[in-house]
């Protein structure tokens, strides 16, 4: 049996609002809509989609929310940029809360952390392969 990471859903209280801040914040670009604005899905190479709270807690009644000025959640969403100081000024430009500047790591991988407009942890790093 074949597996592999179909994508990344982020429950938050408006995901059109959420995903116009990624287009905003980190230059994505929007693939998908619903009819009811329930769900918004941006492109690439693994889609990140938005769902709003309340749709989502139909299904999912133990589901914890995402907001600024908590804790953030235990992930994080990785956005690669080969400029990574240049994408960490517009995200923070856009409404980002900046959580660490870029920095270099010892591995030679440069990296920042924002957190969104609803609190949840995005890292803006330099891309990166494995061994």
């Amino acid at each position: 049996m074949n597996t592999g990471l179909g994508g990344v859903i982020v429950y938050v209280p408006d995901a059109v609002e959420a995903a116009a801040f990624y287009e905003r914040a980190f230059g994505f670009e929007r693939s998908f809509v619903s009819s009811g604005n329930e769900y918004c899905e941006l492109k690439g190479r693994v889609p990140l989609g938005f769902v709003q709270e309340d749709f989502a807690q139909k299904g999912l009644p133990e589901l914890a929310k995402n907001r600024p000025g908590e804790r953030a959640a235990g992930f994080e969403i990785i956005v690669t940029s080969e400029d990574v100081d240049a994408a960490f000024a517009r995200a923070v430009e856009a409404g980002a809360a900046p959580v660490s500047e870029p920095h270099d790591k010892p591995w030679g991988q440069r990296v920042s952390y924002v957190r969104d407009l609803n609190g949840v942890l995005v890292e803006i790093c330099s891309p990166w392969t494995s061994p």
